[in-house]
């Protein structure tokens, strides 16, 4: 790999620690640098389709995510009372079975932490990019400590800055690297709707993901593990509103009152003790390159999903391991960097156009454009082929 010989991550989530752990696989020295601190592990839950685990195999850690997680095969829907109606299979594709895994998001992370330690990176919490300065041969990085979202970054005064051959953002939604490249060009869009998640004891005979519709709500009941799973709940939250977390249980019980049976019957059982999480669901998408010179960004920070192909994360993976392959395969940084974009650019989109699509058609079609029109034409299970049978 002559392109790179030091590389930073901003952001230590599940595409930052999957590209560091390939890269330091391959005998590159990485950092990462994460904003939140070292306990914190955002969501609940998340799903593995067969190409994310095939991604996975690629830096060793596919076994380890089946063996905690929780395998299935075909997705479920359900009627409000939660009665199923259909089922949809798996597609027939290029990446084997089990075509699903669902895995708790904190036990996720630390499968790709270990992965990445393994492999010599070395990860920093409560830090985040302070400044940047790119020349011909590098780049000339300032960090900064950040104790949590409502205080601001404060500057590492008294060191060094530290100097790389490439900067990766995998930080997300309010993604500090792509506004570093484009400004405020892709300032994230508010859909609507947003994600209520509430853990609970998984259900003996829930062995797959099942989904159901109740007006404007929708509920997908996830396995995670044995013991556990969740359910995600999409609603319709107009004027993106701010809510008070000690008001998510009463809340989220509201939203689900449309539901009945067996649904309705996991909603009676969410106590005050229950962890429920809150996330309006935004979309950005970056159409052009996502890198300019030394400097880039995936996941989703160039190209962010809504859930409803459950498939966003299984994009930041495969972002991840087709760069450490670009660097590989090229030996100058230009053309490893334009090769991954090009190969990335419309699997991604694809994704995350698909999934807006979804949540449009899910909340009555009436803002539909064209070109999302068409997609829905395919529907979820010619887009589960399409992405079954491509190669990332």
């Amino acid at each position: 790999m002559a392109a790179v010989h030091r590389v930073l991550i901003q952001g230590g989530g599940v595409g930052g620690l999957t590209l560091a752990a390939a890269l330091g696989q391959r005998g590159i020295e990485v950092d990462v640098v994460e904003a939140s601190g070292p306990d914190a592990v955002l969501g609940v839950g998340l799903s593995q389709p067969n190409n994310a685990l095939a991604a996975l195999d690629e830096i060793g850690v596919r076994d380890a995510c089946l063996e905690v997680g929780f395998p299935f095969e075909p997705l479920a829907i359900w009627n409000p009372a939660g009665v199923q109606v259909a089922a949809i299979p798996p597609a027939d594709g290029r990446y084997g079975k089990p075509s699903n895994n669902a895995i708790g998001r904190p036990v996720y992370n630390r499968i790709l932490r270990d992965a990445a330690e393994k492999a010599g990176a070395r990860i920093r919490t409560g830090a985040t990019v302070w400044d940047m300065t790119e020349d011909a041969d590098g780049v000339e990085v300032e960090l900064a400590t950040w104790t949590g979202k409502r205080t601001p970054p404060v500057r590492d005064l008294g060191t060094a800055s530290n100097r790389y051959d490439l900067v990766v953002g995998f930080d997300g939604l309010n993604s500090r690297i792509r506004e570093h490249l484009f400004g405020d060009r892709y300032t994230p869009v508010y859909t609507g709707s947003a994600c209520w998640r509430v853990t609970m004891p998984r259900p003996a005979d829930l062995t797959h993901i099942a989904f159901a519709i109740s007006g404007p709500a929708k509920a997908v009941l996830t396995p995670i593990s044995d013991a556990q799973m969740y359910v995600g709940l999409v609603t319709p939250e107009p004027g993106n509103p701010r809510f008070d977390s000690a008001d998510f249980v009463r809340l989220v019980k509201e939203r689900m009152q449309g539901f009945s049976g067996r649904i309705g019957e996991m909603r009676d059982n969410i106590t005050e003790d229950s962890y429920v999480s809150y996330a309006p669901l935004y979309h950005v998408t970056v159409r052009e390159p996502w890198f300019r010179g030394r400097i880039a960004i995936a996941g989703d920070a160039a190209h962010t999903s809504t859930p409803h192909m459950a498939q966003g994360a299984a994009m930041a993976v495969e972002d991840a391991v087709t760069l450490a392959a670009a660097l590989d395969e090229h030996q100058t940084l230009d053309r490893a960097l334009d090769s991954w974009f090009h190969r990335r650019r419309d699997r991604a989109l694809f994704v995350a156009d698909m999934s807006l699509a979804l949540l449009k058609q899910e909340s009555g079609g009436d803002d539909l454009t064209p070109d999302e029109a068409e997609l829905l034409e395919l529907g979820i299970p010619g887009a589960q082929a399409r992405i079954a049978q491509e190669a990332y």
